[in-house]
């Protein structure tokens, strides 16, 4: 007598919550996206959604323009209002404002120094004393630069305009003020204006308007010790200093070609690649790239790369451990207000405010911003279940961590994200969390909004609905 048969059980499907941005166009308000989230994978390969780090104050000052922040031998320095900060205490005013944000580097040899410029100015400190602007001290350094300082094997470098790398006498003992009218070399393949100066390894990146040269010391007795990569031109220049960031060894920042599109793309041992999708390409071409801010920010094993575009109110971190796109913002919903990374003596995360100069401690541990709550948003793309017949949802139940006093609130939008439901709470720290009775539909979009100063880890919603007849 044959066995008999086990009935098949039908699981209720799930709503993911691995969510990617997904705007259609240039409107960053409507479709698929996660805002002031990110994802991690698990050791068993599933995909979880978590708040964004949380901010704490650190160093708190009167309201000044930030300008930049660097650690420097252990201590955290920062600019604000044109006064450079050593762990918050003022040792030196009167810097240059117009070129906005500062660029740090650091020189070794018998009175290390750290030297710092924004594209007008630069100046070295040497522990003690910060002094005139190089161009003051000596006549060879060029009177305007790009963006970005480059130590190398004894001698630092800086580019002008017209896309001249300049360096320093090497191991001068006035070093960085002892400058050569002669040491220097051309970034020449293309004839774009020179944007930014960065280091990838060994190597000292020339960013142009449409193009980029590697360079190597090559250790010429006279001019400049540099020579070209041969084959390491890279036809993507740069379309604003400000979105260059250096990552570990990895330099990631809004690059432009010949024909005008724009796009992130990522140098990694030298090879590059483009790492936005075509949805954030839409993003950056609806901006005109003229108040950028960019800034990193590691922790927990993610790299985010953090671009801001004023203009547009709106704020991209890039995830380049999940190489996934999200938005983030301030407790108010618009665009993170942060112009620099540091980190502390201890390894803190230290965030520097444009607008306040304050520094703030960002940590996965905090799950607010300063005490204000942090509003984390999960929009859903519209879901049907294959079918535009209408469905009747009876239960939809949330799978995530069921921390104590956390709250999800639910609505739906069923015509494209126009307009949406009334929002539904639905306590996450019960056994099981779930909202019954939840309407009828043909298709729907979803957004889950979690706005308890607490953590919040999810990975779906499962949905129950009965399938109507039209």
């Amino acid at each position: 007598m044959p066995a008999p048969q086990m009935e098949s059980m039908i699981l209720p499907p799930r709503l993911p919550l691995v969510v990617i941005t997904g705007n259609r166009n240039r409107s960053f308000d409507k479709d698929a996206r996660l805002v002031n989230c990110f994802l991690e994978t698990d050791e068993a390969g599933e995909l979880w959604v978590y708040k964004r780090p949380g901010l704490s104050v650190l160093y708190g000052n009167p309201a000044a323009a930030g300008q930049g922040s660097y650690n420097w031998k252990g201590d955290v320095y920062h600019i604000a209002n044109g006064t450079l900060h050593k762990n918050n205490v003022a040792i030196g005013a009167g810097l240059d404002q117009t070129g906005g944000t500062y660029w740090f580097s650091a020189i070794l040899g018998a009175i290390p120094k750290m030297v710092f410029g924004n594209g007008v100015k630069t100046y070295a400190y040497n522990g003690t004393t910060i002094s005139a602007d190089l161009h003051t001290i000596d006549v060879d350094f060029p009177a305007v630069t790009v963006k970005g300082i480059v130590y190398l094997n004894g001698a630092t470098y800086v580019m002008d305009p017209y896309g001249k790398i300049w360096g320093s006498v090497i191991n001068s003992v006035d070093q960085p003020g002892d400058w050569s009218a002669i040491n220097f070399i051309d970034a020449q393949i293309e004839p774009d204006p020179g944007v930014a100066l960065a280091k990838q390894l060994v190597y000292v990146v020339a960013f142009n308007s449409w193009s980029t040269e590697i360079f190597f010391d090559a250790g010429n007795p006279t001019g400049s010790p540099l020579g070209p990569v041969q084959g390491q031109k890279i036809s993507y220049g740069c379309a604003t200093a400000e979105s260059v960031q250096q990552i570990d060894d990895r330099l990631l920042w809004i690059s432009a070609t010949r024909s005008g599109a724009v796009q992130v793309s990522l140098l990694d041992q030298l090879n590059h690649q483009v790492v936005s999708t075509k949805p954030i390409d839409r993003l950056l071409q609806g901006s005109d790239l003229t108040s950028v801010m960019s800034l990193q920010l590691k922790v927990n094993g993610h790299n985010f790369y953090i671009l801001t575009l004023r203009d547009r109110n709106l704020t991209l971190a890039y995830d380049m451990a999940e190489n996934l796109w999200h938005q983030w913002t301030d407790a108010a919903g618009n665009y993170f207000p942060f112009i620099s990374y540091t980190y502390s003596a201890t390894r803190q995360h230290i965030l520097q405010h444009e607008s306040n100069g304050d520094l703030y401690v960002a940590s996965p541990e905090v799950y607010t911003d300063a005490g204000s709550r942090i509003i984390s948003d999960i929009y859903t793309p519209v879901f049907d279940a294959n079918t535009r017949r209408i469905k009747q949802l009876n239960i939809m139940e949330f799978i995530g961590d069921q921390d104590e006093g956390s709250i999800l609130q639910v609505r739906r939008s069923e015509d494209d994200y126009k307009t949406w439901s009334n929002f539904r709470q639905v306590r996450l720290d019960m056994k099981r969390p779930l909202l019954i009775n939840c309407g009828s539909f043909r298709k729907a979009a979803y957004h889950f909004r979690h706005n308890s100063a607490t953590a919040m880890r999810m990975q779906a919603v499962e949905v129950q609905y009965d399938l109507g007849a039209l």
